[in-house]
């Protein structure tokens, strides 16, 4: 439901349907049912097309690394710039800016008051009560046999479905989930903050409304120079990329370095 969505999948399509694909690895291979790859289609000139450069010089794409997944990470920077300075495709639409961390701050009476939000909570609250109810209903249940020897739990059902297991949470059946965007923030890190299970980046003096970064702590065991190194970084400005919610606290989960750039300071 994002603004250009249509444009983008088209550009996408024109690339590669119908065409010849070689896939290109420089990571993990493989999340859940989908490869993770760089893609190159060949033209009917016979001419080999790297198809995440291609989008991303169009505009119709934004560089999202994996933890696992930051090869030729230069190159997409260098053709998501080209098309950033060029307002071209999604950089023509205010929506895909680059965000400041004031922008994106949001109290809780702002997100009570927005009625996407309300609609979005009072959904989550439902599918949680279905989710209840059902466990409740297809709770484990013991007996005792006539003979008195051995107590019983219920197990799987024929349908493999575990007993107390909510139905449809097998089958694919999707359940309401927290809204989240895209988004490039820039902004100065105002306090560094070690808790125990993350270290915490905050842009502002009032943690339950400014944006934030989340680093989770297995994190710093890959994260050059850990966690002195993003300790250092209190006072300096930096670029970061990630998802938000749309509804709740403007808080970004960065997981490896490379979501980070360093401005330096302001």
């Amino acid at each position: 439901d994002q603004p250009r969505a249509k444009e983008a999948r088209a550009a996408l399509e024109k690339l590669v349907a119908h065409r010849a694909v070689q896939l290109a690895y420089g990571g993990e291979k493989r999340v859940r049912e989908a490869a993770v790859a760089q893609v190159f289609a060949r033209t009917e000139g016979g001419r080999w097309v790297w198809v995440q450069q291609a989008m991303l010089l169009s505009g119709d794409a934004r560089v999202h690394t994996r933890r696992a997944n930051i090869a030729r990470l230069d190159e997409m920077r260098a053709a998501e710039t080209a098309a950033r300075s060029a307002k071209r495709g999604v950089w023509s639409d205010a929506f895909y800016a680059v965000r400041t961390a004031e922008s994106v701050a949001r109290s809780e009476e702002d997100t009570a008051a927005d009625p996407a939000c309300i609609a979005e909570r009072a959904a989550l609250a439902a599918a949680r009560a279905e989710r209840k109810a059902a466990a409740k209903d297809n709770d484990t249940t013991t007996y005792r046999e006539p003979s008195g020897a051995q107590t019983i739990a219920a197990t799987n059902d024929v349908s493999g479905q575990k007993a107390g297991e909510p139905e449809g949470s097998r089958s694919g059946q999707q359940r309401p989930r927290r809204q989240r965007d895209f988004h490039i923030v820039e902004g100065q890190i105002t306090s560094v903050a070690d808790r125990e299970r993350a270290v915490f980046l905050n842009f502002g003096d009032d943690i339950s409304r400014d944006f934030g970064v989340m680093v989770p702590k297995d994190a710093l065991e890959t994260w050059p120079g850990g966690l002195e190194a993003i300790a250092a970084l209190q006072g300096q400005s930096v670029r970061v990329r990630g998802e938000i919610a749309r509804c709740g606290k403007p808080l970004m989960r960065v997981d490896h370095v490379q979501q980070l750039e360093a401005l330096g300071a302001p």
